[in-house]
């Protein structure tokens, strides 16, 4: 894989912590080329009440606002922006159960009829199909499986399920967690990931 875009989903730069474990797990892997998208930093455009409405005109061929026309080109390059990369490595602290607003607005953006997926009488298509995503997840609770949050777990679970909504099944993840307690148990959890986020790396490049 040649391309790999990480989107980073957290806006506390250096001091995120699931833009540190990604930021070596993307070392390791040695990409030929990498992008970052800094979600807090971008401009994404507009998926609002107008562009929505200006989708059905566009389908429907009737006249549109040069505004909307714009917001759409915007839309449009998102889209084909995301899908020129082979491999993309997602860092996602978790905010009040889910996923930073900022990630879901780019989320929502991407996900359109006919740039992102299909729909016919056979189901969805996702357009996304043969990429690799790789969720660096992070959290003060710990949502992994077995353990007391593991019901709370609107992050991972809604990142993996709308990958697979838009074809993306290779899907691979490392938790950060838990960022919250003593200084010692921040330092493990932090340990933990790099751990994993190393053996990962060793996984996939062999």
């Amino acid at each position: 894989m040649s391309r790999l875009l990480h989107v980073s989903a957290s806006p506390r730069g250096e001091r995120s912590r699931s833009d540190k474990v990604a930021r070596r797990l993307i070392a390791a892997l040695g990409a030929a080329e990498v992008e970052t998208l800094d979600l807090a930093a971008t401009a994404l455009p507009a998926f609002d009440g107008a562009a929505i409405e200006g989708r059905y005109d566009l389908i429907e061929g009737r006249a549109v606002d040069p505004a909307v026309l714009a917001a759409w080109d915007g839309i449009r390059a998102a889209v084909a922006h995301f899908l020129s990369f082979d491999r993309i490595v997602f860092s996602v602290p978790m905010w009040n159960f889910g996923v930073p607003w900022r990630l879901k607005q780019y989320i929502d953006v991407l996900t359109q009829p006919g740039l992102a997926f299909t729909v016919d009488a056979a189901g969805v298509t996702g357009l996304a199909a043969g990429r690799q995503a790789i969720l660096v997840c992070s959290g003060a609770l710990d949502i992994r499986p077995g353990q007391p949050g593991a019901e709370l777990d609107f992050q991972t679970a809604y990142m993996r399920a709308w990958l697979g909504f838009i074809g993306i099944t290779d899907v691979h993840e490392v938790q950060v967690r838990p960022t919250y307690g003593s200084p010692a148990e921040v330092e493990a959890a932090m340990d933990r990931a790099y751990a994993e986020a190393d053996r990962l790396a060793a996984a996939l490049n062999g």
